[in-house]
């Protein structure tokens, strides 16, 4: 991947968008914006340290996934990202095991 590229992958069954930063450093969240669904592969946009879901304007912390501005009152679930040799690792940052 490019350093700034984005991936929709799929893990058991749900869509996660994977954005590279460069080095082994990458950020994910859920594919799908939590106000309408809107993809965030195709209408996602990485702002500082913000995801931007370009469909109604829905601002989200890349930490913790808490919305900050916009439409969407709801969190998206963020990612944190461990990289094992060619593998990507992927662990919900609240803890709940992904769907």
């Amino acid at each position: 991947m490019r350093v700034g590229e984005k991936r929709k992958v799929e893990v058991q069954g749900s869509e996660i968008l994977l954005i590279y930063l460069g080095g082994e450093r990458y950020f994910a969240f859920d594919n799908k914006c939590p106000h309408l669904g809107c993809d965030l592969s195709k209408y996602g946009v990485l702002i500082r340290e913000e995801l931007v879901c370009q469909c109604h304007f829905s601002h989200f912390s890349v930490k913790d996934g808490r919305p900050l501005k916009g439409a969407s009152k709801r969190p998206i679930r963020v990612y944190r990202v461990e990289v094992e040799g060619d593998k990507l690792i992927l662990n919900p940052v609240d803890g709940k095991p992904s769907q």
